[in-house]
């Protein structure tokens, strides 16, 4: 299964605008990954966060998967489209400073993983 646990200061300023982040997010995940959407799992945390004296909007993501097949030869161009497309709906959804948002990515092998039987 993958997993997506994200941490940030940014308030919503409603639970429906939460909530339409994380569908984005697990939607946009699904489709990278190449997962059905019922196998992604989206964690969210507001929490207090400071960085470089500064309270302003931060984020932290982690990103657990397995590489889809086809970028088996290009791991590269896999964990620049994923950066990629996920910074834009966190920077949709919160307007962070790209220089606030990171990013972690943690390859799982098959046969760690829990494996989806929908």
């Amino acid at each position: 299964m993958p997993i997506t646990q994200m941490k940030t200061n940014y308030r919503f300023s409603s639970p429906a605008l939460r909530t339409a982040f994380i569908d984005e997010a697990a939607s946009e995940l699904s489709e990278i990954l190449r997962k059905p959407l019922p196998a992604i799992m989206v964690m969210l945390d507001e929490c207090s966060m400071y960085m470089n004296s500064s309270e302003d909007t931060v984020f932290f993501a982690e990103f657990r998967y397995i590489l889809p097949q086809e970028y088996a030869d290009n791991k590269a161009a896999f964990l620049k489209e994923l950066a990629d497309r996920m910074l834009s709906i966190i920077q949709k959804h919160t307007h962070a400073d790209p220089y606030r948002v990171y990013m972690q990515f943690t390859e799982m092998t098959r046969e760690g993983a829990w494996k989806y039987t929908g």
